[in-house]
């Protein structure tokens, strides 16, 4: 199952808010339309589409991440789906060479990934491609 990786734009709106209701982030085609053109509007980050013989295969959301504690700039996978259907096929090590190959064209030295707890496939998978657990996150509802 080949796949084609490429930006994504407001456009693919539709097809990518099934793909964040996987995740367990449902959204309406419409709210996607308008996160993605809030990012095009904001510097340093980008949108990845994941396209098979099946058509949207998954998306990737990968962020510059401004630091105050380091020279070295950095970026984070902010999000990562692959569809159901095309788990295990290539598809997910595709969209994260993607962001890598991004991240290092904008000078990032580092890429960090966050993954909730309950996530262990997920977990196993970023071990696999080369990323190792070193923090915890925290987050408080406001």
């Amino acid at each position: 199952m080949p796949t084609d990786v490429r930006t994504a734009t407001p456009a693919d709106a539709p097809v990518i808010a099934p793909l964040l209701a996987e995740l367990g982030y449902p959204a309406t085609p419409e709210e996607v339309a308008r996160r993605m053109e809030s990012l095009e509007c904001d510097e340093g980050g980008e949108v990845f589409a994941a396209l098979d013989d099946g058509g949207m295969a998954g998306v990737a959301h990968v962020q510059r991440l401004p630091v105050l504690h380091s020279n070295e700039r950095m970026a984070q996978l902010v999000l990562i789906v692959v569809a159901a259907r095309a788990r295990r096929t290539g598809v997910g090590k595709a969209l994260v060479a993607a962001c890598e190959a991004w991240a290092k064209g904008e000078g990032c030295k580092r890429m960090l990934v966050t993954s909730g707890e309950e996530r262990k496939e997920a977990h196993a998978f970023y071990e696999a491609m080369g990323y190792h657990h070193y923090a915890r996150r925290f987050a408080k509802k406001l």
